[in-house]
């Protein structure tokens, strides 16, 4: 069966007291919803370091439905208050909050209540290495291969919680690099290892989105959600060079999108 992603319209956010958002009811969040067939929730989001909430931060709830992930998107009132309106009931969700380049811990949530309070925690001092959220590495199953392959399907990310695909690089068994930089339309991998490459100090990479080449591939990586996505491929200096030419020194990462 093909499969296939929807990203759902981001639901309104209704600005409330930071002070009553707990004796709020689930009419009074999502007056429009149904709570006999839609869960909600609210919630705050803060950085533990400051010891401030955040607003402006943007909170995602992701979930697969009907093989396909759906995906639903709120802002961040300027008290730190994030309200979504429209989740179906009974379905475990993920929760995630980013600002920029941050992006907080995956937060799983299983929407049995029509209306229940999450908060979430967004480090904006602490650094950005992701964590190693997907359990082994080593370990068998669909999440092994999909970390250990030069193409990736979308219908495999399926089966990963919601991160974006620098967080997915970074967890990759067969492109290991310990940081990245960009140097114009090139993403620079410093210390990388690919098993068709060897072992280099540097290796450049153009990012090409739906064949197109990206003029700043970091920032593309860190903020294209793997929702996104529906094929990844990963090519090594001289695979890059026979599809798109050049002088061979430089790979690709080539992201094929749901929206072409």
């Amino acid at each position: 069966m093909q499969k296939w992603f929807a990203r759902l319209a981001a639901p309104i956010v209704f600005p409330v007291l930071a002070s009553t958002a707990a004796a709020q009811s689930f009419a009074d969040f999502c007056p429009s919803g149904d709570p006999d067939t839609e869960a909600a929730v609210v919630g705050y989001v803060t950085d533990p370091e400051a010891g401030t909430v955040i607003p402006g931060a943007t909170v995602a709830a992701s979930w697969v439905q009907d093989e396909a992930r759906q995906r639903l998107e709120a802002q961040v009132n300027i008290e730190g208050l994030y309200t979504l309106c429209g989740l179906p009931k009974d379905v475990e969700v993920t929760l995630r909050a980013s600002l920029a380049d941050r992006r907080g811990e995956a937060v799983p949530y299983a929407t049995a209540a029509p209306l229940a309070q999450a908060d979430l925690v967004l480090s904006l001092t602490g650094g950005s290495e992701v964590r190693q959220e997907i359990g082994s590495l080593s370990a068998g199953g669909s999440r092994a291969r999909i970390l250990g392959s030069e193409v990736i399907r979308g219908e495999d990310l399926l089966d990963l919680p919601e991160m974006s695909v620098y967080d997915l690089l970074r967890q990759h068994q067969l492109l290991k690099f310990d940081r990245v930089s960009g140097v114009g339309e090139v993403v620079m991998l410093q210390s990388v290892t690919l098993t068709s490459w060897g072992s280099s100090r540097f290796q450049g990479l153009e990012v090409r989105v739906n064949e197109r080449r990206e003029a700043d591939g970091v920032n593309t990586l860190r903020e294209m959600s793997i929702d996104d996505v529906s094929r990844i491929e990963i090519l090594s200096r001289t695979e890059a060079s026979a599809r798109y030419g050049g002088d061979g020194y430089v790979g690709a990462l080539v992201i094929t999108t749901h929206r072409r």
